[in-house]
């Protein structure tokens, strides 16, 4: 009977020790498995959907953009090639060196006529770590 005591507080062991390496690590090694200042912010802007979009990135002139962390502004003109009206998204996302977003702005151009420009100017706020400034512009049909 002794014999089966100490087997069965020996396989207790043995269990409990198992589930004692499940619970993750601990210690001063342990920390987050994600860089929180490489995460781009969660409340980045969502531009509207473009109906149909093309791409139209080369009729577009950008002022300075400045990647420091807080408010930024960047303006801007986009004179139309196209052969007839249409509504424009011009967007600027402040990114970190491998890409990830850290702030976002866009303006919306509505029926810009063939020949026409628009000047504007994209507000965003931009969080710590962006390195670089990536313009987009689409047109098509926007619906707000």
């Amino acid at each position: 009977m002794n014999k089966s005591v100490i087997a069965g507080a020996l396989l207790g062991l043995v269990l409990g020790s198992g589930l004692v390496g499940c619970s993750g690590p601990s210690g001063p090694s342990a920390g987050p498995s994600v860089d929180p200042s490489r995460v781009s912010p969660t409340d980045l802007p969502t531009p509207p959907t473009v109906t149909d979009p093309q791409g139209d990135v080369k009729d577009l002139t950008l002022g300075d953009c400045k990647t420091e962390a807080g408010e930024q502004v960047v303006t801007g003109k986009l004179t139309s090639t196209l052969d007839s009206a249409a509504d424009f998204l011009v967007t600027v996302s402040w990114t970190t060196a491998s890409g990830d977003v850290m702030g976002r702005g866009f303006k919306v151009i509505e029926d810009l006529a063939p020949g026409k420009t628009s000047e504007f100017e994209i507000k965003a706020t931009v969080a710590p770590g962006a390195t670089q400034c990536v313009k987009g512009v689409e047109y098509g049909t926007i619906k707000a």
